[in-house]
């Protein structure tokens, strides 16, 4: 039987959601738009008409298409970014950490996230006490937004093309795959390409599910917040 490629997302699945909900992060992307880039309400609200008429998806366009406008460099960006956000409050998870490892050993995992890499950096290392370089020594590849990029355009996970971009980069077929997230929008789009997906809850974690996993427990299809043909 081949292996399984388990495609991890971070935020609200590494850590619970309730850490960082996703108006801290608006906060902080505009405070780093006013503090930093010293950009007006009326440049905002332009770009951000104009990004949406491309149709170009997630709050990470807007901050690439923002830094094009102001010639701000896209990566300071973010860390300028995470100086407003508090990542004290992810707490540690060891036991989560060794799941992660030991199913690892058995199928191909990855974590990917719409967010920066050096967002997942820091998730990790309050997480796991890790870096994204000691998480893939232990045989969990690391891919941030950057991974999904083309001509200048991200495609996150709730753009169906944006998922399959990135197994072909993995060199999987999606139908091989397993999308475990907490964002419905996202598992209705790996659902679309033939992925099989895990709806993350509060009452049903990544915990739950890769105990689950390692105990060989799950079946092949099972229903809502465990893997869903």
């Amino acid at each position: 039987m081949p292996k399984k490629t388990l495609i991890i997302d971070c935020d609200g699945v590494i850590y619970p959601f309730e850490v960082f909900p996703l108006g801290e992060f608006v906060t902080a992307m505009k405070r780093t738009y006013r503090e930093d880039l010293n950009v007006d309400g009326h440049t905002q609200a332009r770009v951000s008409a104009e990004t949406l008429e491309k149709n170009r998806l997630g709050m990470f366009n807007y901050i690439r298409a923002m830094c094009d406008e102001t010639g701000y460099d896209f990566d300071k960006f973010f860390h300028k970014m995470q100086e407003k956000l508090d990542y004290t409050k992810i707490t540690k998870d060891e036991a989560l950490f060794k799941a992660l490892v030991m199913q690892a050993k058995q199928n191909n995992v990855v974590i990917l996230t719409n967010n920066h890499k050096s967002h997942l950096d820091m998730v990790l290392q309050h997480r796991f006490g890790k870096n994204i370089y000691d998480l893939q020594k232990a045989g969990i590849k690391c891919f941030d937004i950057k991974s999904t990029e083309k001509d200048g355009v991200f495609y996150p996970k709730q753009d169906p093309e944006g998922l399959v971009m990135f197994t072909d980069r993995l060199g999987v077929l999606p139908q091989d795959c397993i999308l475990i997230d907490d964002t419905q929008r996202n598992i209705e789009a790996a659902q679309r390409i033939g992925m099989k997906t895990v709806l993350i809850t509060e009452n049903y974690t990544l915990k739950h599910y890769l105990t689950e996993m390692n105990s060989r427990k799950v079946k092949t299809k099972t229903y809502y917040g465990k893997e869903n043909g």
